[in-house]
């Protein structure tokens, strides 16, 4: 709560801020033609011609970002490497297995690092296919260790799946909409100033029938001042006290007629609307809830392992620690 108390100035003197929204489709649409690419082998089968005509061109030439390359489809070879070749499908495996927020990128600034990194990578595996090192004792202790890493992910994701329905899903659903409850949100605006004399000064113009929107982007010093003050829909808890009790207090179409002090200046507020904020949908925090289901299937597969283990602990000397 206290995060989005600081949230925005958007409360309390300050605005709700969106943050800019970074194009995500043509690098996700690429990936899942790299996929794609990598089950048929040598290129795109006709089946998958009219889907990917449909993904691809939308992707590469979104609205958001006109700059963005037409991707054609097939899987052309984009570099070769001693008389090897690398395919298109090659790149888009690789960025697939990139941090998400790396695969955010620009597929015309991505590419060209990721094609990079391809052809080094490609470089560095031809060279030491020449070392000999396939029976090397540190060698061999790696792969054991990255042997191990897999069959632990693999035997616990299996652990996990085995426990994990739609059934429980949908139950911890119900238990999330149960523990929020009806929570009432306000839509508001403001005018945010730095002088008292000013801001009342403003109030005497809105009770004279002064527009809100045009005062806020005339007379505002926020950051809503462009959208005529606009904060949206927010909870009490989301605001400043001094911002909240004010905002929860007036009537629907009604605007303070004392300005408000914050740490961030003096305010005028107008109430647009109120209601119960509506119910998060399903489809929108199951991933959130398999994720936390996931989590304590796990913690408790691990602590019924340990019960049925026999486990001695000591200090880091060795020695048996005194109880």
């Amino acid at each position: 709560m206290a995060e989005k108390k600081k949230e925005a100035e958007k409360v309390v003197g300050a605005e709700k801020t969106k943050a800019p929204v970074i194009a995500v489709v043509v690098v996700v649409a690429l990936v899942a033609m790299g996929a794609m690419f990598a089950m048929s082998g040598n290129g795109v089968a006709e089946s998958d011609e009219a889907e990917l005509s449909e993904i691809a061109p939308a992707s590469a030439n979104s609205q958001d970002d006109p700059d963005a390359p037409m991707i054609k489809l097939g899987n052309p070879v984009v570099a070769v490497v001693d008389g090897e070749q690398i395919n298109r499908s090659d790149v888009f495996n690789f960025i697939s297995g990139l941090p998400d927020q790396v695969r955010q990128m620009p597929i015309q600034n991505l590419f060209p690092l990721a094609l990079e990194q391809v052809v080094n990578n490609r470089v560095i595996n031809t060279k030491a296919g020449t070392s000999n090192l396939e029976g090397d004792p540190e060698v061999e202790q790696l792969v054991t260790q990255a042997k191990d890493q897999i069959v632990r992910n693999v035997f616990i994701d299996r652990q996990i799946n085995e426990q994990i329905s739609q059934k429980k899903v949908l139950k911890a659903y119900e238990k999330l909409l149960n523990d929020i409850g009806d929570v009432e949100e306000t839509k508001a605006r403001h005018i945010l100033v730095e002088e008292e004399a000013k801001a009342r000064e403003v109030i005497g113009m809105l009770d004279a029938d002064g527009d809100f929107e045009a005062l806020a982007k005339e007379h505002s010093t926020g950051p809503s001042a462009e959208s005529g003050g606009e904060l949206g829909w927010f909870a009490k808890g989301e605001m400043v006290a001094e911002f909240a009790d004010v905002a929860f207090a007036l009537a629907p179409g009604a605007h303070t007629k004392d300005p408000v002090k914050t740490q961030f200046g003096w305010h005028i507020i107008k109430v647009d609307d109120r209601r119960v904020r509506p119910e998060p949908e399903f489809e929108t925090v199951k991933p959130q809830l398999e994720a936390q289901l996931r989590q304590q299937v796990l913690n408790d597969l691990v602590a019924g392992w340990q019960k049925e283990a026999k486990i001695e602990k000591f200090d880091i000397n060795g020695e048996k620690v005194k109880k």
